[in-house]
């Protein structure tokens, strides 16, 4: 993934799931998908519960194979985030 960070810049981390487990770590890997920091939030809230919900959200992506693996990975459980607002 490319994510922007604070400064408006690009970073680039490498999603692993494992044994129902992820982590993202920091990687040279060119990114197949990019997120703003908002499109981020959305994304690991659940939020995208599909490839057209998160290409009208703006996410890009080299390919839809790599946004349908993206999506997938969060699409299954219900959107929510554990703080109030």
């Amino acid at each position: 993934m490319e994510i922007e960070d604070e400064t408006g810049g690009w970073g680039r981390w490498m999603l692993q799931i494992r044994a129902g487990a992820a982590e993202i770590v920091p990687t040279h890997v060119e990114g197949q998908v990019t997120f703003t920091r908002r499109q981020l939030a959305v994304w690991y809230a659940g939020g995208y519960r599909s490839t057209t919900s998160a290409r009208m959200a703006g996410v890009h992506a080299v390919s839809e194979k790599a946004l349908a693996t993206l999506v997938r990975s969060t699409a299954q459980f219900e959107p929510w985030l554990p703080d109030h607002f």
